[in-house]
């Protein structure tokens, strides 16, 4: 029988588990070094909501991403292409990954363009 999926019931994490990480790429690598695989759920700074508003002249505010720019638990922004070039850059291996919406469900659709069309992205890393 195939394990079930890591992915499948947490989709809320990152709502509970916020963190503020001055070093991305040395936190993936020592959390790998630990164990063989972890979970980093993220906001999509890449949605299309963020976009618009940043065309706009604004920093982004959504139900994703509720703070201003000033007051941002979020220190390192990015969309869901700039964090898999990391996971390449850094050579560990994205075992599974989920995108869901602003309301934390997984809609077909978000596959199909999920840089553009998800609100978080969540993945489940291991060494390569």
């Amino acid at each position: 029988r195939p394990p079930r999926s890591t992915l499948s019931s947490s989709s809320a994490a990152s709502d509970v588990y916020k963190r503020q990480v001055e070093a991305p790429d040395q936190l993936l690598a020592e959390m790998l070094r630990i164990g063989n695989e972890c979970i980093v759920s993220f906001p999509n700074f890449g949605n299309w909501r963020c976009r618009l508003q940043i065309s706009m002249g604004k920093m982004p505010i959504s139900l994703h991403l509720p703070n201003n720019w000033f007051d941002t638990p979020n220190i390192h922004l990015c969309t869901c292409q700039d964090f898999e070039i990391l996971c390449d850059r850094l050579n560990i291996n994205i075992v599974e990954k989920r995108y869901v919406n602003s309301k934390h469900n997984s809609k077909p659709f978000i596959k199909v363009a999920p840089n553009l069309l998800s609100a978080f992205a969540f993945y489940r890393l291991g060494k390569s």
